[in-house]
């Protein structure tokens, strides 16, 4: 049997990422809020707010969003402003951050009264380049034609759940150390991590548990949100081992442990068994960082669609395909593209895509 390990995220442009959300903007100028929209590379969400908060002389909390986008990605996504920017402020922010290796820039949405929270995203919708493939399986994809191919998928949260591109997967485990009130571990990890947070905590001088205590507390709370992503992941992959007949591939990405399904019977055989687990979420509310009970789905529907295949300019004899496809809220399009090429590979023809 062949194996693909196709290379996702080589560069920050092969992944580019456009949220769907239909606001409620209109032009306003009394209403509380002003949407914009934030393009942005080599940014974290949080990090980017942080760094519209000091340039354009707001607090953070003013500023809310629908989601998290990852830092090493081409992503779009919508700001609500409890008040206004300053337009020369908006200005000197995309002066400041439209160039480099990192980059930012803002531009102006409307306004409107409703307030951006996680749970509103109808979806993103990605355009992927995925590269270090084989000839054959490039005149595979080739095959496939501007043809979408449907896809099922186990729902597990991915690596970058846990920790920045380039560090430790530790993120679940400082949330861990935050449930069991251990801050002194936790302020460890998290100075180790790489993450834009790991420079204030090795600046932190005081007691561990005023680092968190000063924090944006949506980051604690996204901590507290990693730990319960990586019980839901352990969860899934105990019930992906009970219900499949066939091998499975466990396999570990980034020291993170996996089980994947080598066959679309035990993927329906999943979503026969149960098709969501439940799962607990953190958020801040009303001045507090409240825990609440959800449900998430154990296999995901998707359909992608190969737009062409060219040769790989990383790698000499390989070749790269680009694709695009669209995912509910929460999902991870690198997890759904890794096991369409592994069953693409094992099938080896397009009209067995379909798993």
């Amino acid at each position: 049997m062949n194996v693909e390990y196709p290379v996702l995220k080589a560069h920050d442009t092969d992944f580019v990422v456009q949220e769907s959300i239909v606001l409620p903007a209109q032009d306003d100028p009394d209403a509380p809020y002003q949407y914009l929209r934030l393009r942005k590379r080599g940014y974290t969400t949080f990090e980017a707010l942080e760094c519209i908060a000091a340039l354009c002389g707001v607090s953070a909390s003013d500023l809310s969003t629908a989601g998290l986008k990852d830092e090493d990605a081409v992503t779009e996504q919508h700001i609500a402003c409890r008040g206004r920017l300053p337009r020369d402020a908006i200005t000197e922010f995309n002066a400041r951050h439209a160039s480099g290796a990192r980059t930012m820039t803002l531009t102006t949405h409307g306004y409107g009264h409703l307030n951006l929270r996680a749970g509103q995203l109808e979806g993103n919708a990605f355009r992927i380049t995925v590269r270090g493939l084989s000839s054959g399986f490039a005149t595979t994809l080739g095959a496939l034609g501007e043809r979408a191919e449907n896809l099922f998928f186990v729902n597990y949260y991915d690596v970058q759940r846990f920790g920045v591109a380039g560090g430790p997967r530790t993120t679940h485990q400082i949330g861990g150390a935050l449930l069991e009130e251990d801050y002194g571990t936790a302020l460890a990890l998290v100075r180790e991590s790489q993450s834009p947070e790991a420079d204030h905590a090795r600046r932190f001088t005081g007691p561990a548990a005023q680092f968190f205590d000063r924090i944006d507390p949506r980051v604690r709370a996204f901590y507290l949100c990693a730990r319960a992503s990586w019980v839901w992941n352990g969860q899934l992959a105990a019930l992906v081992k009970k219900v499949s007949h066939h091998p499975l591939d466990e396999t570990l990405r980034e020291g993170l442990p996996y089980v994947f399904t080598t066959h679309r019977d035990d993927v329906l055989a999943l979503l026969r068994h149960a098709t969501s687990l439940p799962y607990e979420r953190y958020r801040w509310s009303n001045a507090a960082i409240r825990c609440t009970q959800g449900l998430r789905r154990t296999v995901v529907q998707t359909r992608i669609r190969v737009d062409r295949t060219s040769e790989d300019s990383d790698t000499p004899g390989r070749y790269a395909c680009e694709i695009a496809l669209f995912l509910p809220p929460g999902c991870y399009a690198t997890n759904a593209v890794s096991q369409w090429v592994a069953w693409i590979a094992r099938t080896d023809a397009p009209r067995n895509a379909n798993a």
